[in-house]
């Protein structure tokens, strides 16, 4: 069975061998064609030279940061939570009511 060169361990110029970068495009949803970095997964571009916070108040700061996943606050996720909550006793009111029934 012949392996996608995707797959396939990377070969530098230099000879060094590294795996691919794991990243895919958002648009094209193809995978990054680039060699990861040492114990990485990505390479440079897709966030593989990055070490994260290394000291506990820039920890703190991440853990406190207002968005997550990148599109919605944490409050707009706590409020949709709650809301959910309201909706789900109020089906359950309903179907004890005899007001809806599952179908």
């Amino acid at each position: 069975m012949e392996r996608h060169p995707v797959h396939e361990p990377f070969t530098t110029s230099f000879g060094a061998v590294a795996g691919r970068c794991q990243a895919k495009s958002k648009r094209s949803g193809v995978q990054c064609r680039k060699p990861a970095m040492r114990g990485k997964r990505v390479c440079r571009t897709h966030g593989g030279a990055s070490t994260g916070a290394k000291t506990q108040q820039g920890r703190e700061r991440c853990a406190q940061a207002k968005t997550a996943h990148g599109w919605e606050t944490r409050e707009i996720r706590r409020m949709r939570a709650e809301k959910l909550r309201e909706l789900r006793a109020l089906e359950g009111a309903m179907l004890a009511l005899g007001m809806l029934s599952r179908t």
